[in-house]
């Protein structure tokens, strides 16, 4: 701890950047990828770059998909696709309200 805290005595913080997710939040509640984010930095805390990038390759990667979507994305425009092909093809028929023909409510 420093003798003097000349961050906090301005209120800024040059470290914010570095752990997007971890920083102050809305409402105090946690971020979406948080959890991610945290199991990725315990990883990597005190091992070096190095050794991090391959020993917290699963961490670190679930934390980008959990911040980027990329995969999930990719997985339902595969579903979106095979759907659209069996409608064409005439074996399947979506449900009404997915086709905007349901019915009025009262």
């Amino acid at each position: 701890m420093p003798f003097v805290d000349i961050q906090g005595k301005l209120g800024i913080s040059l470290d914010r950047w570095i752990l997007t997710q971890s920083g102050e939040q809305p409402y105090k509640r946690a971020s979406r990828c948080h959890a991610f984010e945290k199991e990725w930095i315990e990883c990597a805390h005190g091992i070096g770059q190095t050794r991090a990038r391959n020993e917290c390759k699963l961490e670190f990667e679930d934390f980008y998909e959990c911040m980027h979507r990329q995969k999930t994305n990719k997985r339902l425009l595969q579903i979106k696709q095979q759907r659209d092909k069996l409608v064409k093809d005439g074996s399947y028929a979506p449900p009404a309200h997915h086709a905007g023909n349901e019915e009025v409510r009262p």
